[in-house]
């Protein structure tokens, strides 16, 4: 069955609330909300710490006190305190995470939505999402998670969960801040903003400017910078992000309340990043070493992203948002593809005389060729939201109801450069060729979303069904790869499909107890979900929908009188034609293959403690435990790969899948006295398979060849701590220190071959607040 929604019928559900609104206005007189009531509906999903213990289902709120007081710039030492989520470190940094939730696949965080304030914020979510982009978690003030049934309504990708990043809002006194810091490897950080919000004659007028600054040298150390004296190369291993932010709102007097709110976001990044790894035994004697050939990587992006937004109080019970949005992104990463004609993984394994590992190295004649995978994203789209309350007999209604239309697309325009070095590394000639030679293709998507969900209260019980219904019009087209480039493009394939998705299911939380600020819930779910194929795959492949079912038990249990808090829950997902992309990092040959069935299954556990609190010491010592074991295995033996570059071939029945921890366990301790703040917080992640086939040798199990990218991630733990002075209400000292045993560990072996952890590091700065 065919699903058929479309944007006569978005504008029809916008029009039919803006017409209820304006026959309501002169009738109903409406309590003017309080602005932290009027953001958090705008962009939140969860709102607040206290607001989880109303969710039927697994959900976190990180907020600012956990970004900044913990020093967190990078993604994945936040959501570390969050049970259920796996990571893929990459650069050491946070730059490019890769992220899973409930064991679904991680790479490129392509199987869960990534959204900033509430608004789908990958660069090409339906056509591409796989791209290289994820907010900055040090510029934001807070960072929600939502994982199985609760999450049923965020889209596309309803599988694994959702993580929505929430920026910096609008103050509503005058208010300046800035937080700047120096630390290792040259590293400056800035984070400054004002805002305020005045009273007009025409109404309450509100803004705030942001800027975001980070740069640093980086902490991996270049063979020979033979670009020193020839011009060819970069000078170090770093990267420099800048992010500046405009927001703006208008409340107008009006009989009913509403307001409206402008973003207008911006992020440059120039980063010396590579794909390339190292072998084994470099790996062990130098970890942090980056080899000669991978002087050329480097990636340069830019991101912008705008949304205006109306919230309109039609009455106490009834509101509805409506946000156009849109934003582009565009990257151009050159990066080594081949050494001496041989892909990196293999050629850093070939120690024969003037073989791939002398040429990468320097210290043999060949040639480099390097990649420019150069491309151009851009969405648009317009989403309303409509909520409801009523009351039905003994029961009490919370209705949501979303719509929305978008469009985004990728532009992929390729070009190579291969360089010639001579026995001792320099190069001695240079050819390039014109963008389109190297891949040619344009790819987008349609898609109209309807989701509808009731919250119903009945005495204890609090029963949400949901569902999420999506029409998706994919093309994929694919242009001429040959020496003229863009100067003389036609079309050698122009296909396109239509296909329906269908996600959707319901939770039910029982109130067991909740009395005296103690509060026990019990709560269950199930969720149907779904992931959409990119356009390549549906439209050129006739590649279906990637679902998933998914069931959920657990415990909720605070006792603020004790400063007591924790949650159990049991998890399994039963995930049918598994979507794998074969170009995992960017070495297969590209093409999406649907290939069988997964079962993933676990148990999420988390408890939070102030003894000082509960005790009533002069000093806090808050603590946390957020631990999470996963079994995500194949269950269908057609799981394998054709592309013998994947790191899914081999794959059988009962192996796990590659880059899911089985056991991942986080722990942090503090203590709070007057103007002191210290605290630790320590992470350990068990033995992980990089490949499908679960070997430990480094060998492509159907070629045979040696390749780094393959066998196994041994465990390893990092302990980081922070140290903060307040001096005033206005001034604070802070210091953090990452990995401060210096631990050496490898985090992946992707894209091609092992790759270091961050090394001990440390920031040191001042956090001002007027």
């Amino acid at each position: 069955m065919k699903l058929r929604f479309n944007k006569i019928g978005l504008a029809i559900l916008m029009l039919l609330g803006s017409t209820s609104a304006t026959f309501a206005a002169d009738t109903i007189e409406v309590k003017e909300l309080t602005p932290s009531e009027v953001l958090m509906q705008e962009v939140a999903i969860i709102g607040s710490k206290f607001n989880l213990k109303d969710i039927a289902g697994s959900a976190a709120f990180l907020d600012t006190q956990d970004i900044r007081e913990h020093g967190v710039a990078d993604v994945n030492r936040l959501l570390r305190r969050v049970p259920g989520v796996n990571l893929r470190q990459e650069d050491g940094f946070g730059l490019f995470p890769n992220i899973s939730l409930r064991g679904v696949d991680a790479a490129r965080n392509n199987k869960i939505t990534i959204m900033e304030d509430g608004i789908l914020t990958a660069p090409a979510p339906y056509s591409a999402p796989s791209a290289y982009y994820s907010p900055s978690t040090a510029r934001m003030s807070g960072v929600e998670v939502l994982k199985g049934s609760s999450q049923v309504k965020y889209g596309p990708h309803t599988t694994g969960g959702a993580i929505n990043f929430l920026s910096t809002a609008i103050p509503t006194n005058e208010t300046y801040y800035l937080k700047s810091s120096w630390g290792s490897f040259n590293e400056m950080r800035s984070h400054a903003y004002f805002g305020n919000q005045e009273v007009t004659k025409y109404g309450k007028i509100g803004y705030l400017i942001e800027y975001f600054d980070r740069g640093n040298n980086g902490f991996k150390v270049l063979d020979n910078n033979f670009g020193g004296t020839t011009g060819y190369g970069e000078a170090d291993t770093g990267f420099r992000k800048s992010e500046p932010m405009l927001k703006m709102s208008f409340e107008p007097k009006s009989n009913m309340y509403q307001r409206f709110e402008l973003k207008m976001g911006y992020t440059n990044l120039d980063a010396n990043e590579t794909y390339a790894g190292l072998n084994d035994d470099d790996f062990r004697q130098t970890p942090n070493r980056r080899y000669a050939g991978s002087r050329f990587d480097e990636i340069e992006s830019t991101h912008t992203r705008n949304y205006l937004r109306h919230f309109l109080e039609i009455d106490k019970d009834t509101n509805l948002i409506t946000t156009a949005y849109g934003n582009t992104f565009s990257r151009s990463w050159q990066k080594l593809d081949k050494v001496g004609g041989v892909n990196q993984g293999l050629a850093i394994m070939d120690m024969s005389a003037g073989g791939g590992y002398e040429i990468m190295t320097g210290k043999a004649a060949g040639t480099l060729k390097v990649k420019d995978n150069n491309r151009t994203y851009y969405l648009y789209g317009i989403q309303s939201n409509l909520t409801h309350k009523l009351k039905l007999g003994e029961t009490d209604h919370k209705i949501d109801i979303g719509v929305r239309y978008h469009y985004d697309q990728i532009r992929r325009l390729q070009a190579s450069d291969t360089y010639t070095q001579d026995a001792n590394g320099y190069i001695t000639s240079h050819t390039s060729t014109m963008y389109g030679d190297d891949g040619n293709r344009l790819q987008f998507t349609h898609a109209t979303s309807l989701n509808v969900s009731d919250q119903i209260k009945f005495k204890k019980l609090t029963f949400t069904p949901g569902i999420r219904a999506e029409n998706i019009h994919a093309t994929y087209i694919k242009y001429n790869e040959d020496s003229v480039g863009d100067h003389a493009q036609y079309i050698t394939t122009n296909v396109s499909e239509n296909y329906g998705m269908i996600a959707g299911g319901a939770n039910l939380k029982m109130d067991v107890y909740d009395e005296g600020g103690q509060d026990f819930d019990l709560f269950g779910g199930i969720n149907r979900g779904v992931s959409p194929p990119s356009p390549s795959a549906s439209a050129n492949s006739q590649m279906r929908e990637e679902t998933s079912v998914g069931y959920e038990l657990g415990m909720r249990y605070a006792d603020a009188p004790k400063a007591f808090s924790t949650e159990l829950i049991f998890f399994l997902t039963n995930i049918s034609d598994l979507i794998i992309p074969d170009s995992v990092g960017g070495v297969g040959s590209g093409s999406t293959q649907q290939a069988g069935d997964v079962r993933t299954r676990g148990i999420e556990f988390a408890v939070n403690y102030d003894h000082g609190l509960r005790k009533g010491w002069k000093f806090q010592t808050p603590m946390y435990i957020a631990a999470t074991y996963t079994d995500a295995t194949f269950t269908d033996a057609s799981v394998t790969s054709e592309d013998q570059e994947s790191i899914w071939i081999g794959a059988k029945n009962g192996n796990e899948l590659p880059y899911i921890t089985p056991e991942v366990i986080s722990f942090g301790i503090g203590m709070i006295y007057e103007k002191l703040n210290v605290n630790f917080d320590f992470n350990y992640n068990g033995d992980t398979f990089a490949d499908g086939s679960n070997q430990s040798s480094q060998v492509n199990p159907v070629s045979g060849a040696a390749d780094a990218r393959f066998g196994k991630i041994k465990a390893y733990h990092v302990l980081d701590a922070t140290v903060g002075w307040q001096f005033n209400k206005n001034v604070r000292m802070f210091s953090n220190f990452k990995n401060i045993t210096n631990q050496k560990y490898m985090v992946s072996r992707q894209p091609l071959g092992p790759r270091p952890g961050l090394p001990f590091s440390m920031m040191a700065g001042l956090e001002f607040q007027l």
